[in-house]
This record gives structure tokens, C-alpha cells and sequence, in this order.
């Protein structure tokens, strides 16, 4: 593995855009770092398609999950139905026709999604 100081890295790798630490990388094709702090607490490994990559930390949301209940899926249901099927359907149309406050379309894209891969798999013979 080689080691490379905060303040000698190169730029654009994860240690300069970050405060004072060591970032450890191994000679593998894809590069995986990781960043000791201060208190010797360790960020979980990235890893990095190329030496330059810049990743960005996950941000949860503070939203609450959406939990999709019998009723909002029945409403869904039908909604693709009435655009016919889940392969006509399209996010858009059927968040107009659920017209459901708080839905947003990035909830009806992963339930379409979901949906889809379901009756997909139900569809190919030998599946139990």
C-alpha cells in the first residue's frame, strides 16, 4: 500500500478537499481509500474508479420513507390499469391520476420500477 499525506496529495483526490489526515492507497486497478482522523475513528472505504474521482458522502434524506400501504397501492394499481399497463404507464401520468398529496414522482418511478420487475418475473414460466 502506499501513503500518501493530506497535504501532498494530488489534487482533486479525497484528502485535499478534506482537513489534515493520511489517506492509504493500494495498487489494484480499482483504488479503494481510506481516511484515518484525528481520534484514529475510520471513514468507511470508497472506492474510487480513477485517482481523480470525487465522491460525495451519502446524505439521507429527512423526509420520512414512504410506506407504500394496501390503499396507495390499489390507487397505483388502478392508475396503471386505467393508462394500460405497466408498460404504457409513465411516472408522470400516473402520479396525476393517484393524485395523492406528498406522493412525488421519484415514489411513483420506484414503485413503477418495482412493479414492473414483478410482473416481469411472474411472467416467466418456471419461476415459483
Amino acid at each position: 500500500m502506499k501513503r500518501v499525506d493530506g497535504d501532498s496529495a494530488l489534487k482533486g483526490s479525497p484528502s485535499s478537499s478534506l482537513d489534515s489526515g493520511s489517506v492509504y492507497y493500494s495498487q489494484s486497478s480499482t483504488m479503494r481509500a481510506t481516511r484515518r482522523r484525528m481520534d484514529d475513528n475510520l471513514v468507511p472505504e470508497i472506492s474510487l474508479k480513477s485517482p481523480t474521482a470525487v465522491v460525495r458522502p451519502y446524505a439521507r434524506s429527512k423526509m420520512p420513507r414512504l410506506r407504500w400501504t394496501p390503499d396507495l397501492h390499489h390507487c397505483f394499481v388502478h392508475a396503471v390499469e386505467h393508462l394500460g399497463g405497466e408498460d404504457r404507464a409513465t411516472p408522470k401520468m400516473v402520479l396525476q391520476i393517484m393524485d395523492v398529496k406528498g406522493l412525488t414522482i421519484s415514489h411513483v418511478k420506484s414503485h413503477l420500477q418495482m412493479y414492473r420487475s414483478m410482473k416481469h418475473e411472474q411472467m416467466i414460466p418456471g419461476n415459483t
